[in-house]
């Protein structure tokens, strides 16, 4: 995500606004209001005219052409996938190698049967990450063994490893290239930018397209959504490594490649391995997602759950994955710190290992000969029928107001909204996106966002897409105004702050498919429970970022400002969020991508639009409607992020 590089305090600037930074920004939301007046008036003003040709939505020709043009090369594909020699010895054989490779994994960890799968994974994050870890990560494989999810939860582990290897092979590199080359770093940077505001739902299609269903394509469209942040902090480490300790060993002889392999790579080790972080617990968020193309594992337990409403199935592999996130999150972390890890004298580390792995085998041999294998169901705990009393006994209590609100919400805010952008006239809403753009981050977004709406039209979806954005919109003003708050409490007390932090990382660690297991448990299925999950989903980052802005204004500020009788509330008004304005920006940021990729995922649930469209794609092989859905999304979250970005300061 592209973070804002305009200094903290600066004020947002509309096209011709002017006085203090007050005066401008409220000039620049006077401004944006009027724009939003205009379209409100259109749409009236089409409806009385009896709505003609003119004031109606997006001509669908060049989209349907569009369409059935994709619906041709997939035709094309699916008869010649064994005879193009692009697919016959390039595609099929990366194929056949990824597919091979995630049943390869998936053996071996049959292989070591679920006594040596256990006992390996608790002795490897003891070393790394300490004893608490390890009791962590026992405790995850249990959730595995009792939940009867076993062989899901292999499967899900061997695509991870499948994947974080790819992204790793190719994100490394690239990341050290960016480092040590402006020029290089120049040009991947919009192209990191791009996949990293890109929904994950619009990643599938392509993939699928290229390697088909199933594991091949789920492990590519995992690695290539989890690259970006390594590569992106790859680059900074390499960069932040002190230019002293470089001119030094340059002017002692060394090589590029000894600069690289001596100084460069080894002061940069523990940022890298954020960056390694990072990607695995991307890679963890999609692999369940690919769930939806075929990937199997603990993702496709959910899914068929969802599908058929059962919460307590849902909840049971929900947990599964959370403890998955959980535990990969707290062993890939410990790597980049080691504050946790034992102090091993070195004489000792090599032994130490060798014990380890002895360990590990002499617990294999025993599984095997035994006849182990993977957990046996008999020997599960279903807890799908308790939680789903449970979720009888919540719908008898609070069913009748979960449902009035979610009415209340479809039929006075969502269907207003949706109505409002679908029935304008195309060609104003454009204009108002482009105005949009210009008053609140400056000409060339608006260039980005007036063409980001045209060719969503072009693209023949254009109310779907003008739907799913009143979703995101509503979802969007409920997080911001919930994080605002949470943010601003926390900032108002330390053990608040000390309480809240450790939730919020929880949060940040779940794979956001887990958010709609107690949205559809409140609001049964349709729009609401996916914008519920939203909601809960973005608001994390939103509370962190406005916490730690204004935490970071100066402490000379605030005593001079209450010095001069400033009150609390005039203090957090003309001090502290206008000096925090660089987070905020960030915040509104983050949080409006984030709604857009679940508001997308909720399909899945019942929201419809596009991502419904992509799904109903997939399901039905209707590869122009898909692909021109998930196009549509990206072009949405284009939108999105220019719009949000705010101005940027002139580079000195």
């Amino acid at each position: 995500m592209a973070t804002v590089t305009e200094p903290v305090g600066a004020s947002v600037t509309g096209p011709t606004g002017s006085g203090g930074p007050g005066g401008r920004l409220r000039g620049t939301w006077v401004q944006a209001l009027l724009v939003v007046a205009v379209l409100i008036a259109g749409y009236w003003a089409a409806r009385l005219m009896g709505s003609p040709a003119w004031a109606g939505g997006f001509p669908t020709g060049v989209g349907e052409s569009f369409m059935a043009w994709l619906d041709g090369i997939y035709e094309w594909i699916v008869a010649n996938r064994n005879d193009s020699p692009l697919f016959l010895y390039f595609f099929n054989y990366v194929s056949v190698g990824l597919g091979s490779a995630v049943v390869l994994i998936n053996q071996f960890l049959t292989f070591l049967t679920w006594a040596g799968v256990t006992a390996l994974g608790v002795a490897v994050s003891w070393r790394i990450a300490g004893w608490r870890v390890a009791l962590l990560v026992l405790a995850t494989f249990a959730v595995f063994a009792l939940s009867g999810l076993w062989n899901e939860a292999m499967t899900t582990l061997s695509l991870i490893i499948t994947a974080v290897f790819i992204a790793l092979l190719f994100g490394i590199p690239l990341g050290i290239l960016a480092g040590r080359s402006e020029g290089f770093h120049r040009g991947l940077r919009p192209v990191l930018d791009f996949m990293q505001i890109m929904p994950a739902f619009a990643y599938l299609l392509p993939f699928v397209l290229l390697f088909g269903i199933g594991n091949p394509a789920a492990a590519v469209v995992t690695a290539v959504y989890a690259l970006p942040p390594v590569v992106r902090i790859t680059a900074l480490a390499i960069r932040e490594v002190p230019k002293g300790a470089i001119e030094a060993t340059t002017s002692l002889g060394s090589t590029s490649w000894q600069l690289l392999t001596k100084v460069q790579l080894p002061m940069a080790k523990r940022t890298i391995l954020l960056g390694v972080n990072q990607t695995i617990m991307l890679a963890v968020s999609m692999v369940v997602i690919a769930s939806v193309i075929g990937a199997g594992g603990l993702g496709d337990a959910i899914y068929q759950a969802l599908a058929k409403i059962n919460v307590g199935q849902a909840f049971q592999a929900g947990l599964a994955i959370v403890m998955l996130a959980i535990a990969m999150d707290r062993v890939t972390g410990a790597v980049g710190h080691g504050a946790h890890t034992p102090d091993i004298p070195r004489r000792y580390r090599l032994p130490l290992w060798g014990g380890l792995l002895a360990l590990v085998i002499l617990v294999t041999v025993v599984g095997r000969l035994f006849d182990l294998g993977g957990w046996p169901r008999e020997a599960s705990l279903d807890i799908a029928d308790p939680v789903n009393t449970l979720y009888e006994v919540i719908q008898s209590s609070i069913g009748t107001f979960t449902a009035m609100l979610g009415t209340w919400t479809l039929n006075w805010v969502l269907s207003p909204l949706s109505a409002l952008l679908t029935g304008s006239p195309w060609w104003l809403v454009v204009l108002v996106a482009a105005a949009l753009g210009w008053i609140f981050a400056g000409g060339r977004a608006a260039i980005v966002c007036g063409a980001a709406f045209v060719v969503i039209g072009l693209l023949g979806v254009w109310d779907n897409a003008m739907d799913t954005l009143s979703q995101v919109l509503v979802a969007s003003v409920v997080t911001i105004a919930l994080g605002v708050v949470g943010g601003v409490l926390m900032s108002r007390s330390d053990v608040l702050a000390a309480i809240a932090r450790p939730i919020l990382d929880a949060m940040q660690t779940l794979p956001p498919f887990v958010y709609l297991i107690p949205a559809v448990a409140l609001f049964t299925i349709g729009r609401v429970p996916a914008l519920v999950a939203a909601v809960i989903f973005a608001l994390p980052p939103v509370v962190r970022l406005v916490n730690d802005g204004i935490r970071g204004v100066s402490a000379g500020t605030i005593e001079a400002a209450v010095s001069q009788g400033s009150t609390k509330w005039q203090l957090l008004t003309k001090v502290e969020l206008p000096m925090a304005r660089g987070s905020l920006l960030l915040a509104i940021n983050q949080g409006i991508i984030l709604v857009l990729s679940m508001v997308v995922m909720g399909a899945l649930v019942g929201a419809g639009s596009l991502g419904f469209d992509v799904v109903f794609g997939l399901s039905q092989n209707q590869l122009g409607l898909g692909l021109a859905s998930g196009l549509a999304i990206v072009c949405l979250g284009l939108f999105l992020d220019r719009l949000t970005q705010g101005r940027r300061a002139p580079r000195a």
